[in-house]
């Protein structure tokens, strides 16, 4: 009888192993059916927009062409810019930059003494 319960198991064991090897089978397939797809249709949507955005750009050239004047050279006179002379405004002293300045060791000795070290 023992003998039985471990063929039962061994080839229970075998089934098992094509159901689940079946089942990884397939999903590995639409996997890669699914990147397929998704592959190919980026592809076709890039391309789209890439021939759309030439076929305007094309346009607008065109249009910028046909309304653009003919522009005559100025001369360096008319490129120049008059810009007049500024004078610096005179520094004064503030407030915190007169004040005395605070030692730094009477700080910390006042630190010191509230902490009560």
């Amino acid at each position: 009888m023992n003998l039985l319960k471990v063929g039962a198991v061994v080839v229970g064991g075998i089934v098992v192993f094509f159901i689940v090897d079946s089942l990884i089978h397939v999903f590995l397939g639409l996997l890669t059916a699914i990147a397929f797809v998704a592959i190919v249709g980026g592809g076709a949507y890039v391309a789209v927009k890439i021939a759309g955005a030439r076929k305007r750009r094309q346009v607008k050239r065109r249009d910028a062409d046909d309304e653009r004047p003919l522009r005559k050279e100025r001369t360096s006179q008319e490129r120049s810019i008059a810009v007049p002379p500024v004078t610096p405004m005179p520094t004064t002293p503030t407030a915190s930059t007169s004040a005395p300045r605070r030692d730094v060791e009477d700080d910390l000795a006042r630190l010191k003494r509230e902490m009560g070290h």
